[in-house]
């Protein structure tokens, strides 16, 4: 579902019921499923980190970022009650500098290699601020590099992160700070491949229309959508393409 670009249910279901007759003809119902993926998400997460094990040795560096993942209209903060069963849960109002305004959800932090390949992910409330992702990350493949932009400037991470995974965590400058120097060239570059991924997971598999309506069914959702596109680049990888060319990936 994923993988094709179907984010209705509804429309899969129909799908399968007309298309695919013979090859679901004890097809279930369509709550049922729903349920079961949603217990089924941690399993569903491992294809994910089983693809990124599998193309570890692909590339030395790595990228981190965060892209917003509204779920609530701006217009409904005081009256929604979607999400709301557990406040540990609750999505928050955060503000997004890339599109300059505010927006009611959660924050899908993610790591790629320079290559695409999505490494890990999480998901945190909209007002958590990005440093505190490489604060609480518990692995991290050793002796690499982690390019980030300027949200991620702290020494204390960067000794954390150095100390147990010998890892490089590398930031652009404040201009206002001491010993400024200019970011290279080459890394501005690969750092553009997580904005290639963010926009494969906004365009091709809808990251930010979503119909779910609560936090676990959101989380099974992003899951399912993460997990696509390390399943698309693995399929790349055994035909010998790019592996970031993920709508190529089923021509074969």
């Amino acid at each position: 579902m994923e993988t094709l670009g179907i984010d209705s249910e509804n429309l899969l279901w129909s799908k399968l019921k007309t298309d695919y007759a013979d090859l679901f003809d004890n097809l279930i119902d369509r709550s049922r499923f729903n349920r079961r993926r949603r217990r089924l998400s941690p399993m569903i997460e491992r294809v994910q980190h089983h693809v990124a094990e599998r193309l570890d040795q692909l590339s030395q560096t790595m990228i981190v970022d965060s892209i917003p993942v509204p779920v609530v209209k701006l217009a409904r903060e005081k009256s929604f009650k979607s999400f709301k069963s557990d406040f540990e849960t609750a999505p928050a109002k955060g503000y997004s500098a890339v599109n300059k305004s505010w927006y009611i959800g959660y924050k899908l932090h993610v790591i790629i290699y320079d290559n695409g390949v999505i490494q890990q992910a999480d998901i945190t409330k909209a007002n958590v601020h990005d440093i505190n992702f490489l604060k609480e990350i518990n692995h991290l493949p050793e002796q690499k590099f982690l390019l980030g932009d300027r949200a991620y400037i702290s020494q204390a991470v960067q000794i954390n992160l150095f100390d147990h995974y010998e890892v490089k965590l590398k930031v652009p400058f404040r201009h206002n700070q001491h010993h400024y120097r200019k970011y290279p060239k080459k890394n501005r570059s690969k750092r553009q491949m997580i904005e290639t991924v963010f926009a494969q997971l906004c365009d091709h598999l809808n990251l930010r229309r979503n119909y779910a309506r609560s936090f676990p069914g959101l989380a099974a959702r992003l899951a399912s959508k993460l997990s696509a596109v390390s399943l698309l680049q693995f399929i790349n990888f055994k035909n010998g393409l790019k592996i970031s060319k993920i709508k190529h990936a089923l021509c074969f």
